[in-house]
């Protein structure tokens, strides 16, 4: 339960700062857009199953995202069947804000709670993501 607090608490407070960034129609639905997107485009397909939803909610999200101005759809050049979904001008600086503020973030937690006690965050926690993978693929 602290763990799904603390990820509740980190998200929250990034949405925040985006919309102050001026992107206030982002949601947490759409992340894993931006986190599973190529810099040569991803078909919708590719980027339901990076994020572990069908195909359909990918697809919802990328239409919401595109009608905000984030994303572009177009037919595969190698895949008539697919979907193509690429980043915009928006979209690419949103990423660029993203980051920025992650590592606005990550300054401000590391101030609060000590030099060696985010490092030592981070470490447990691509340990859990590593085993749960791990346990994931047995």
């Amino acid at each position: 339960m602290l763990l799904m607090s603390a990820a509740s608490i980190v998200t929250t407070t990034a949405l925040s700062e985006l919309a102050a960034q001026g992107h206030p129609a982002i949601r947490v639905t759409h992340v894993p857009v931006f986190m599973h997107i190529d810099p040569a485009g991803t078909a919708i397909s590719t980027l339901a199953e990076r994020s572990g939803v069908s195909r359909q909610a990918m697809s919802m999200t990328v239409r919401d995202l595109e009608s905000h101005g984030y994303v572009v759809t177009a037919p595969s050049d190698t895949d008539r069947r697919a979907i193509l979904v690429s980043l915009t001008e928006r979209g690419a600086r949103l990423c660029e804000d993203a980051a920025r503020i992650s590592s606005e973030l990550a300054a401000r937690w590391s101030d609060e709670l000590g030099d060696d006690a985010l490092p030592q965050l981070r470490h447990h926690l691509r340990t859990i993501v590593t085993r749960s993978k791990e346990r994931d693929t047995d």
